[in-house]
């Protein structure tokens, strides 16, 4: 089957991906591949096609339209508080944790050194890690930061790369086998899914890193590839290459626990590469987004098409 264009395939890393619709979406002039005869009552062979049992494909929405012409549809003013909010209490919180880092770590020094003497402390925030894995949860960074105050660089990243896999992993089985059929729905109603979850499927492993390193949430991405059909092994490595994100929250820690000036320096360093990697990430899946917009415009509308003829045969 051809590709569309903007697309990479990767046939290794995904023999089986999973489809919202019948089949994967074919544009105009590719290769159709047709199904398998169905077989009537009692083994009986099923009639053959003729030209009426195929209805026209429907045309695209309006939003459909709107979106592949590049007009962006202008938020409400409940939309625009609900961001200037967000915006605001992130940036609140910045300012926060960095006027008054010092007082914090010292509230907080008592809980870590708690965690630091007792015994198997260190597998208390494993278990938050798997807890606020599951979304809408939050809390992963502040946790992995005072990995970094209580235990240090070295085994500060080994408690949060434990917990960061095994939260990750219990969330792809949970969204694999009890939230498949809702991200199938969620393909076809939400673009911004839809194209996402078009962009893993095609891509196999070198995507699945590179949304890692993005600025996408992980409780997003790996609800994605757990839908789509990506394979377990194809998962595991991109969240195990992608675990250095994880040291960088940890040597904050370690940074603010120190309170010394040339850490602070390499702090900042470390946190500017960080940032540019996840932003270069997101600008390149958001293009590869773009590309694939009209395949999965062209999906829904085929879906809504397959919808249509099962209404038309009941």
């Amino acid at each position: 089957m051809s590709q569309p264009s903007g697309t990479h395939s990767n046939i290794v890393a995904m023999p089986q991906p999973t489809y919202a619709y019948d089949k994967p979406p074919q544009l105009p002039g590719a290769t159709y591949y047709p199904p398998e005869p169905r077989r009537g009552a009692a083994g009986t062979k099923a009639p053959e096609l003729i030209a009426r049992d195929i209805s026209r494909t429907p045309s695209p929405t309006p939003s459909e339209v709107d979106l592949l012409n590049g007009v962006k549809k202008k938020l409400d003013w409940k939309a625009r508080i609900r961001l200037y909010l967000i915006l605001a209490v992130v940036i609140a919180i910045i300012v926060l944790i960095e006027a008054f880092h010092v007082k914090i770590i010292n509230a907080l020094k008592p809980a870590t050194q708690w965690l630091h003497d007792t015994k198997g402390g260190w597998l208390i925030p494993i278990l938050i890690f798997i807890v606020l894995s599951f979304p809408p949860l939050f809390g992963h960074e502040l946790v992995a930061m005072l990995c970094g105050v209580a235990w240090g660089l070295g085994a500060g990243f080994g408690i949060v790369a434990a917990g960061t896999l095994l939260g990750e992993i219990c969330t792809f089985f949970f969204f694999k086998y009890c939230c498949g059929a809702r991200g199938k729905r969620l393909e076809l109603t939400n673009m911004g899914y839809g194209t996402l979850a078009h962009v893993v499927r095609e891509g196999g492993l070198l995507i699945a890193i590179i949304v890692r390193y993005s600025s996408l949430p992980a409780h997003l991405t790996t609800a994605v590839f757990a839908t789509c059909g990506m394979q377990f092994w194809v998962f595991l490595v991109a969240a195990v290459v992608s675990l250095p994100k994880q040291i960088v929250l940890v040597y904050v820690g370690v940074a603010l626990a120190s309170n010394d000036s040339r850490s602070d320096k390499i702090q900042r360093i470390v946190i500017g590469v960080t940032v540019v990697i996840t932003v270069i990430g997101m600008v390149y899946i958001r293009r590869l987004m773009k590309a694939a917009q009209p395949a999965v415009v062209y999906a829904r509308r085929k879906a809504r098409q397959a919808k249509l003829q099962r209404m038309s045969e009941v």
